[in-house]
C-alpha cells in the first residue's frame, strides 16, 4: 500500500528589513538607467546662510548609471556617512542594558503602584507618562521588551490583563517615540540632514507628546475600567485565566538606597544630554561620552565587577547591531540616487504633483508618505536617510519649512511602530505576554487611529504657522 504524501505548507514569512532595503538598493540602481539625470541650482539665502533649491532652475545633466561595483560600494559608503549615528546607537544600547539589569526602574514602578492602591486605574496615565519619557529622549523601544514582563505583572496585580500592561509600557513608549522631543535617532537625524539646529522647535513636539500621551491614557483607562466592571470584557480573558497563578507567584524588586542612587544617576545623565543639545554642544562626541559616564556610574552604584559591567554593556550594544545595519544599508539608497543625479529628478516630478496645492495639503501628504514608508523601513534613522533627501527640497519648492518636513517625518515614522507585526517591539511584546497578534490588533487599532489624527493635525498646523526657524 503506497504511503500518502503529506504536503505541509510553509508559513510565509515577512521579508527581513535588510532584504527589503537591499531590494530597494538594486531597484534604485536599475532606475539610474531609466530615470533621467538632472539637478537644481542651489543658492545661499543671505538671511539664514542656508543653501536652498532654486525651484525654477531644474535642468538635465549627463547620465551616470550605477555599476555593479557602485551597488556594493554604496553600502560601506552608507556606513561611513552615518558612522556617528551608528556609534551613538551602540553606546545607548549598551548603557541601558546596564541600567535595566539593576532592577531600579522596576523597583520604582512597583513602589509607585503600591502607593496608589485603590486608585490604581487613575494612576495609569502617570505610568504611561513615565514610560513615554525615555523613548522621547533616546529613541529606543526595543530595549522596552525588558519591561514588558514588568508591565504585565503590574497590570495583573491591579486585577487587569496583560493588554493593559502592554499598553502602559509599549503604547506609552510609542507615544514618546512618536513625539521625539529630543530623540537623536529620528528628529535629530532629520534635522541634521536639512541643517536645522539640533532639537529646535522642541516646544512644538511637547504639544504632540501631550496629545499622544492623552490618547494612550484615554484608551487604556477606558479598557481597564471595562475589565474592572466585568473581567470577561477582557479581549484575552482565556489567556488571563491560565496566567493567574503565575502572576501571584512573582516577586518585585525593592526600591532601596542603591536603586534610588541608580535612578538619580540616570536622571542626571539624561538632563546632561538635554543641556548639551540645547547649549550647542558637540552632539556627535559629547552625548555618547555622557552615556558612557552614566554607564560607569550606574555600574559602580550597582556594585558590578568590571567584567560583569562590560558583559552587560556588550550584550546591550550587540542587540543594537540589527538597527545599525538598517541605518547603513538605508543610506546606501540615497548614495546610489545622488551619484546618478536621480534625487533632483524625483524631487522635480513629485513637486510638480504638489505644486498648486496648499502648504497644508502638501505637508499632510508628506506625513502619509512617511507613514506608509515605515511599513517597509522600520528604522527611524534609516527611514530619514532614505526620505529626507527627497522631501527636503520638495519642501523648499512648495513653500513648506524644513521644520515642517521634519515634523511630517517624525510623526509619520513614529506612530505605526506599534502596529507592524514585523516590528521587533510588537512581535516581541506579544510573544512575551502570550497574546496573538489579532487580539493585540483588536485593542491597539483605536490608539493608532487616534494618534494618526493627532499627528496629521500637528503637521497641518506646523505648515500653516510656518514652524521654524526655517
Amino acid at each position: 500500500m503506497a504511503e500518502k504524501t503529506v504536503n505541509v505548507k510553509k508559513k510565509r514569512e515577512f521579508p527581513h528589513t535588510l532584504i527589503i532595503i537591499s531590494c530597494i538598493i538594486v531597484l534604485a540602481a536599475l532606475l539610474t538607467y531609466i530615470v533621467p539625470a538632472g539637478q537644481y541650482d542651489r543658492v545661499e539665502d543671505p538671511a539664514s546662510g542656508r543653501v536652498l533649491v532654486d525651484p525654477s532652475s531644474y535642468h538635465g545633466t549627463e547620465k551616470n548609471p550605477a555599476s555593479i561595483m557602485d551597488i556594493f560600494t554604496a553600502v560601506p559608503k552608507g556606513f561611513l556617512a552615518t558612522s556617528w549615528i551608528c556609534f551613538l546607537i551602540l553606546i545607548v544600547g549598551g548603557t541601558f542594558s546596564v541600567v535595566t539589569s539593576t532592577g531600579a526602574i522596576q523597583a520604582f514602578l512597583n513602589k509607585a503602584i503600591s502607593k496608589a492602591k485603590g486608585k490604581d486605574i487613575y494612576f495609569i496615565p502617570v505610568l504611561v507618562f513615565i514610560f513615554s519619557l525615555i523613548p522621547t529622549f533616546i529613541g529606543t523601544l526595543e530595549a522596552y521588551l525588558a519591561f514588558v514582563p514588568l508591565g504585565v505583572l503590574l497590570a495583573r496585580s491591579m486585577g487587569l490583563d496583560a493588554l493593559v500592561g502592554i499598553s502602559i509600557v509599549v503604547a506609552g513608549g510609542g507615544a514618546g517615540l512618536a513625539s521625539g522631543i529630543f530623540n537623536p535617532f529620528t528628529i535629530g537625524t532629520a534635522q541634521g540632514l536639512v541643517g536645522l539646529p539640533l532639537f529646535s522647535a522642541a516646544w512644538y513636539r511637547v504639544i504632540a507628546f501631550i496629545g499622544f500621551n492623552c490618547s494612550v491614557s484615554f484608551w487604556t483607562v477606558k479598557y481597564a475600567k471595562s475589565i474592572r466592571k466585568d473581567p470577561k470584557n477582557s479581549i484575552i480573558y482565556d489567556v488571563e485565566q491560565a496566567a493567574k497563578k503565575d502572576a501571584e507567584e512573582q516577586v518585585m524588586p525593592e526600591l532601596d538606597a542603591k536603586n534610588i542612587g541608580i535612578l538619580l544617576a540616570v536622571f542626571a545623565g539624561m538632563a546632561f544630554v538635554v543641556y548639551t543639545a540645547l547649549t550647542g554642544g558637540d552632539f556627535k562626541t559629547e552625548v555618547p561620552a555622557i552615556f558612557l559616564m552614566m554607564m560607569l556610574v550606574v555600574g559602580v552604584i550597582a556594585r558590578y565587577s568590571p567584567n560583569k559591567l562590560m558583559e552587560l554593556f556588550v550584550k546591550g550594544a550587540s542587540g543594537m547591531v540589527g538597527g545599525i545595519m538598517v541605518v547603513g544599508f538605508a543610506k546606501a539608497i540615497a548614495i546610489i540616487m545622488e551619484g546618478a543625479g536621480m534625487i533632483d529628478t524625483i524631487v522635480y516630478a513629485l513637486s510638480g504633483m504638489l505644486t498648486g496645492t496648499s502648504k497644508v495639503f502638501g505637508a499632510v501628504t508628506m506625513f502619509f508618505i512617511q507613514y506608509i514608508t515605515n511599513f517597509f523601513i522600520i528604522s527611524g534613522a534609516g527611514q530619514a536617510a532614505v526620505t529626507i533627501p527627497i522631501l527636503s527640497p520638495i519642501g523648499d519648492i512648495i513653500g513648506i519649512t524644513q521644520q515642517t518636513v521634519c515634523a511630517a517625518f517624525q510623526y509619520g515614522d513614529g506612530i505605526t511602530n506599534l502596529l507592524l507585526p514585523m516590528s521587533p517591539l510588537t512581535s516581541g511584546a506579544i510573544a512575551i505576554a502570550g497574546i496573538s497578534y489579532p487580539k493585540y490588533f483588536k485593542y491597539i487599532w483605536k490608539i493608532i487611529l487616534t494618534n494618526t489624527i493627532i499627528g496629521a493635525i500637528c503637521v497641518a498646523i506646523a505648515a500653516a504657522i510656518n514652524l521654524g526657524p526655517f
